[in-house]
């Protein structure tokens, strides 16, 4: 028989407490699994909307530029605006292919239950959102009409045609919008929005001449930086409260602030592990004491210390292996209802999020597995070898 069937036998004979030691690494590994996916997959979601922005510059009022970002991404209400004037300053500036302001509201209904979120565009709009396709109707038929998105059409029950009705209480007094288009589903934040004209939304919500954001899309995306320095000039100049960042310094500098918080979590995580190795360990030694005539018989009859230590080492791994691959496993089953708990606790994760699993993050974790197995096997190892085999016979240690 050889040494690996032994050491599966031996490892099935306690089966109950193997289960309860494989466990303990599997939960350890599925969080470093889970951890690396998030990492990739937000990464990619990220990215995937900035890139459905089709813009290279994106310009808000002054304050933390992304917390003002991350409001344009996701919708909601934003406490500081920007002068429509502003938004000439920026057309005027050179390298710029196309833009377009935008000014934002939102309506919070049935005690927080409902959250509807309003979008102002102008006709410039549609030039940086190529991939905008409709399911029903059309562009703007009027100042009172509104365009949905898929998820806001199936909120509202209303399709082309139909009327929608904007109240926020004292705030926003009633106000009738008829639908003329519905978008179709893009899987991005557009699904759950409700567009309306700029001048409109200024006016229903109060904030006329008012923008929240301008996206500038560049004649040549190699003079990023040179364009949005002359914006911030012109906005010195102008001494319009502007922040201008770049779409792709936000992306990195998010990136960098993701990665700054996955150090915490790989804190957590290697505690996890080293919880996981310590029990382990503790198995598999307790399983040496409990075997000390065994493995004395074992030695009486020609086997040698480093077969004893192979044997017991090759147990601790397999115990290990088979942890790892059980926590991989459980991160795939439970990768829906992972992203669903990370939506509530961050409310504002990129719609298409996704753990994104890789063979890398399959070879670490199973690598991480094996490691574990081979250190938490070496002191077990170590001792069922030197167990002497007279005194093991006779019941002793």
């Amino acid at each position: 028989m050889s040494w690996l069937k032994v050491a599966i036998k031996n490892i099935l004979r306690r089966p109950v407490r193997s289960a309860l030691t494989l466990a303990g690494v599997a939960i350890a590994v599925a969080m470093l699994f889970n951890l690396l996916g998030f990492q990739r997959g937000y990464e990619q979601g990220l990215r995937s909307e900035l890139g459905d922005l089709g813009a290279h510059i994106m310009i808000v009022p002054r304050g933390c530029p992304y917390e003002a970002a991350t409001i344009v991404l996701h919708g909601g209400k934003w406490p500081r605006y920007m002068e429509q004037e502003w938004y000439d300053v920026v057309r005027d500036t050179e390298g710029i292919a196309a833009s377009t302001g935008i000014i934002m509201d939102a309506v919070i209904r049935d005690g927080g239950a409902e959250n509807l979120i309003y979008m102002g565009i102008d006709d410039d709009y549609p030039g940086l959102r190529p991939a905008w396709d409709y399911a029903q109707g059309d562009w703007f038929g009027g100042e009172d009409t509104a365009i949905l998105g898929e998820s806001a059409a199936k909120q509202l029950g209303a399709g082309v045609g139909e009327t929608i009705v904007i109240e926020d209480g004292s705030r926003v007094p009633p106000t009738s919008m008829r639908v003329s288009g519905v978008l179709k589903r893009s899987n991005s934040q557009d699904d759950g929005l409700i567009f309306l004209p700029q001048k409109t939304l200024q006016r229903v919500f109060g904030l006329d001449d008012k923008l929240v954001v301008i996206l500038v899309k560049l004649e040549d995306v190699t003079q990023t930086e040179e364009v949005a320095a002359a914006l911030r000039k012109a906005s010195a100049e102008a001494e319009a409260g502007m922040n201008v960042f770049p779409l792709s310094e936000l992306l990195g500098t998010l990136t960098a602030l993701l990665s700054s918080t996955r150090v915490f979590v790989l804190a957590i995580v290697a505690v996890a592990l080293l919880v996981g190795g310590v029990g382990v360990l503790t198995t598999i030694l307790m399983a040496v004491y409990e075997r000390t005539r065994e493995i004395g018989m074992m030695k009486a009859m020609g086997a040698s210390r480093v077969d004893v230590f192979r044997l017991i080492w090759l147990e601790t791994l397999l115990t290990a292996l088979a942890g790892g691959i059980a926590g991989i496993a459980l991160a795939v089953v439970s990768a829906r209802g992972v992203v669903a708990l990370l939506r509530l606790v961050l409310p504002h994760t990129p719609a298409d999020f996704v753990l994104g699993f890789s063979a890398e993050a399959l070879w670490v974790c199973l690598g991480v597995s094996a490691l574990l197995g081979l250190v938490a096997g070496t002191y077990p190892a170590w001792r069922a070898a030197s167990i002497s085999p007279i005194e093991a016979i006779r019941g002793g240690v």
